[in-house]
Order: C-alpha cells, then structure tokens, then sequence
C-alpha cells in the first residue's frame, strides 16, 4: 500500500510545473526519512532496547535530520547567485575567478558555516564513553563469601563490550587515611561515602559494599563518581538473598556513576514522592518497597531517554538486561553457584 501511494505521488508531483525545480529537495527530503527508517530497523535488530519514539528523539535520529537539513540548505544556497556576469572566456581560470569571485567567496563562506554548525551539533550529540568501575569489598555479612560476590561480577561483566567492573577485595584501611581526611569524613554525614568518594578521586568511579549501616540512609548512598551499597537492612528485602540485593544495586549504583560522570543523573533521581510506578530511580519511601522494585525493574521512558543519547543504544541494553537480573536465574548461573554454597530464593 505503501509503495502504490509513492508511486501516485511521484507520478502527480511529474506533471506539475514546479516539479523540475523542487525535485532534488525532494529526493532528499525522502532519502533522509529512509535513512530514518534504515537506521531505527537497524537499532532495533541490532541492540533490540528501543522504540519510535525512543529512536525520534535520540541523537541518532538528529543527525540524520541535522544533514539532511544541511545539505538542504547547501542546495538552496548554491541556486542563490549574488552576481550575475557574462561568462568569462572558456578555460581561464582566473577569468572565471574575476566573473565569479563574489558568488564563489558567498557559497565557500556559506558552505564553511554550515559545515561548522553540522559538526557542532554532530559534537554535541555524541555519546559519551562509559568508564571502569571498581567495587570494593569493605566488610561483608556471614551469609557473603567474597569469592561468589567475585563471581557475579564476573558474570556482570559478560555481555559487556566497553567498559567493566573490577574487584578490589582488599580490606578497607582507615588507617591508610592522612589525619586530615580522618577528621574531615568524621565530620560528613556519611562518613564512609567520604572514605570512597576520596579513593574514587585518586583511583576513579569506586562503589563500595560495606555490612555496616549508613547514617539514615537506606541500602546504598551515592555522590559522583563514588557509591556505598550496605547489607545492614537485609531483612527489608528477605527471603530475597544478599547476592540478588548486591546484584541489583551494583547494576543501579554504576547506572548513576556513570551519568553523573557524562553530564548528571536524571533532575528527580530518588526524590521523595507519594507514589511510585517502579522505576529504577524512584525514591523508595520504605524498606519494605525494595523488593517490589528488584521483582519488578524497569527504567522509565524519560531514563530510557537519557541513557540511550548519554551512552548509546548498545549501554541501555545492557543496563536494561542486567537490571532485569535475567542472567542471574539462569540454569547456568544458579548451577555455578551452587559450587560455592549459594542458593538464590527463587
């Protein structure tokens, strides 16, 4: 159906007067929308985490209609000649040059801007490259034994292709800490975030994994490049394991380190509110709520949004994968587990 209405279009707009002159504008108005397609078809085959209008606003579809709009502009502005002049004798270049200069210095100018505001828009729709994020294994509770912890991060680390999670079991030393920094993180609120905001300033993005309680907060704390994930409410989420707690959150807490390390997290990240549809960054107004957030995990449109145009179609599918925690119940999985003495609840 779609291709007999093209084919009446095109015959119509044949026998219209105007149509020798609006034909190539045309043809690069249809060749921009079916690269629109192309390119959705291909997204949506390749990484599969995508939809119309996820694709419309991404910045992948502003490329495609910031050059088609380029090269539109280019095409309008080469018909546009501000001197008109006799033809200067075939084959002198200089001639040609004299005849034309005015019109040859307006087109490369004009060429040359649109150039620039094309590459800048190209520039400032790129996305940003996700980095390394280190876990650190401050303290664990009895019920967590460091090698299967190790385990699923390795796991963690399967499908993906550009960045990775990295295991730092040593020992939290604050000890290692100058007597300057000791008294300043006594003073912060949450003196542990402290300890790995400052280790992630000298090592980089660092979440930690502590058993103790934070001051007031709930599961984990974050601030830029540095989380702090805690067991101490285990029993808010029970007879959810620890291992499924951890897994969520690592996922969850690199989501936000990630972002706020390529332009910030989402404005209304974890504010408090009266109702929640279940969205990954949604304030969690009690401890009991969690485990219908891990059962049920899903990003929100506008997340998806984000992290699609910060990060790229191929980041969100991962994070959207191993935020499901499907790869954790897999048969393969909760057998490798059961090497180290693990069961799952489910």
């Amino acid at each position: 159906m779609l291709s007999n209405f093209w084919s009446a279009l095109a015959k119509y707009l044949e026998k219209q007067p105007y149509w020798p002159a609006v034909q190539p504008f045309f043809l690069v108005a249809f060749a921009a929308v079916a690269f629109e397609v192309a390119a959705y078809q291909y997204v949506r085959a390749r990484y599969g985490a995508t939809t119309i209008p996820l694709f419309l606003g991404s910045y992948l579809s502003v490329r495609i209609l910031v050059a088609a709009a380029a090269l539109l502009l280019l095409m309008l502005l080469f018909r546009f000649n501000p001197q008109r002049q006799l033809p200067p004798v075939p084959g002198r270049v200089v001639a040609f040059f004299r005849a034309h200069r005015t019109a040859i210095v307006y087109r490369g100018l004009a060429t040359l801007l649109v150039l620039v505001a094309t590459g800048l828009v190209f520039l400032a729709t790129s996305p940003g490259r996700a980095r390394p994020i280190t876990i650190r294994i401050m303290d664990l509770p009895a019920d967590v034994a460091s090698d299967a912890l190790t385990y699923l991060v390795y796991e963690l680390n399967r499908p993906q292709r550009q960045w990775y999670f990295e295991i730092d079991a040593r020992p939290f030393n604050e000890l290692a800490l100058t007597s300057v920094e000791r008294d300043a993180c006594a003073k912060d609120e949450q003196p542990l975030l402290c300890h790995t905001e400052r280790t992630a300033d000298a090592q980089g993005p660092l979440i930690a994994i502590t058993s103790r309680p934070l001051n007031g907060v709930y599961f984990a704390t974050h601030r830029g490049l540095a989380s702090v994930i805690t067991t101490a409410d285990a029993a808010s989420y029970a007879p959810l394991t620890n291992y499924e707690y951890l897994a969520y959150l690592i996922v969850i807490q690199s989501m936000l380190i990630q972002l706020d390390a390529h332009g910030g997290r989402p404005a209304d990240a974890f504010e408090p509110r009266t109702m929640a549809s279940g969205g990954a960054f949604e304030f969690v107004p009690g401890r009991d709520m969690l485990k219908a957030t891990m059962l049920a995990p899903r990003l929100s449109p506008e997340q998806e949004a984000l992290i699609f145009n910060r990060f790229g179609p191929s980041y969100l599918r991962v994070c959207s994968d191993l935020l499901s925690l499907d790869w954790l119940y897999t048969a393969r999985t909760k057998q490798n587990l059961k090497l180290f003495g693990v069961t799952l609840s489910r």
